[in-house]
């Protein structure tokens, strides 16, 4: 179990040694890392046995990304350049893989071996994932086959979360931890859960800038619980019009936050389409807030609402995770709605499947 030395505050020398089997000569090997608000870069030639060393100072221990360009291109030839994650510390991360590095084996250093523990503990789910996405692409059209999938989806994704619960209470000192507690357990969906595994960790974690910028998201997220009023806003619908989230004010509406690119959304927007059909009568709508953004943000926007048949309004920025509203209602995540009253107040949060349908059965039949 890896322990950081925050306290410290030495500089940490940190030396990679990668070996790939098959390279496309000539190669260069990078590591890309941000330390002390700076994005830089160290680099180092692939030799022709295939192997490379990169050696560097950073402040503190911290994530980084190794990528390799090969065959004489830039780095930035690829929109996907060929990468793994890594942690820079004192000491030697090893790097090993037969040919891509989507595929590498990473230890060597405390950090690093943490990560790849934490990686083999995922990498069934990662195989399911995919079959899971390959399996509701096929049955595009059939709509009880797609809920299925769907609801199978929901329950692997609870079950992949208390694995990666599991991990972070095991490893109450390491970074891997804090960087998993941010990506996966979002303060806003479990409070009490963030709570209580950010408060497991050690002072000096907790202490750390990532420590606390996670502190502060719990703190934040407090605001929008259950019982809270919710905040306003105004985006451009997709006639680039001004709506307000004030202006349903009277209905009971549910702000849902997804994107196109947002393979679980759009396997959920079957249940939401059926659940708006249901109650639309019934003094109920929904506002679809998109995280689209990048090139041809609007056209995929527009494509996705028409191939999932979805009438109610919908507003976006444009901005992805850069959004207003993304932004005002620390969405770490998507998909991602609230259930809000007639008069603003929030009654219900992340409801999905058959879980939306039975609070709205609750509360309009």
């Amino acid at each position: 179990m890896a322990a950081l030395p925050f306290a410290a505050a030495a500089q940490q020398q940190y030396t990679i040694d990668g070996t790939i089997g098959k390279v496309k000569f000539p190669a260069k090997a990078y590591v890309a890392y941000q330390d002390r608000g700076q994005m830089k870069f160290d680099s180092a030639t692939v030799q022709p046995d295939g192997k490379f060393i990169i050696k560097g100072n950073v402040s503190v221990p911290m994530k980084a990304f190794v990528m390799v360009a090969q065959n004489g291109e830039n780095l930035n030839s690829r929109p996907s350049p060929d990468q793994v994650g890594v942690y820079l510390e004192n000491g030697t991360t090893v790097i090993t893989t037969p040919d891509s590095l989507f595929r590498a084996n990473v230890g060597g250093t405390p950090l690093n071996k943490d990560q790849q523990e934490m990686i083999s503990l995922l990498l069934p789910f990662k195989k399911t994932e995919a079959e899971m996405s390959a399996g509701f692409k096929a049955a595009e059209g059939n709509s009880d086959e797609q809920a299925q999938i769907q609801q199978a989806f929901e329950s692997m994704a609870l079950a992949k979360l208390q694995i990666q619960m599991g991990f972070i209470e095991s490893h109450p000192k390491s970074l891997v931890s804090l960087n998993l507690l941010r990506s996966a357990v979002d303060p806003g969906k479990y409070p009490e859960k963030a709570d209580s595994l950010f408060n497991s960790f050690s002072e000096e974690l907790k202490a750390s800038p990532a420590g606390q910028s996670y502190l502060n998201k719990i703190g934040k997220s407090k605001a929008l619980t259950v019982g809270g009023m919710a905040p306003d806003f105004v985006l451009k619908n997709t006639k680039d019009q001004d709506v307000s989230l004030s202006s349903f004010k009277g209905k009971y509406v549910l702000v849902d936050f997804w994107a196109s690119w947002c393979g679980p959304c759009r396997r959920d927007n079957p249940n939401v389409v059926k659940a708006y059909k249901k109650y639309k009568s019934k003094n109920f709508t929904i506002l679809g807030v998109s995280l689209d953004g990048g090139d041809n943000a609007k056209a995929k926007w527009m494509d996705a609402i028409a191939k999932d048949g979805l009438t109610w309004d919908q507003v976006s920025d444009l901005k992805g995770w850069g959004s207003y509203a993304v932004q005002l209602y620390h969405i770490n995540a998507v998909p991602t709605n609230f259930l809000i009253d007639p008069t603003g107040k929030i009654i219900g949060k992340d409801l999905h499947g058959d879980e939306l349908e039975a609070k709205l059965a609750t509360i309009l039949l």
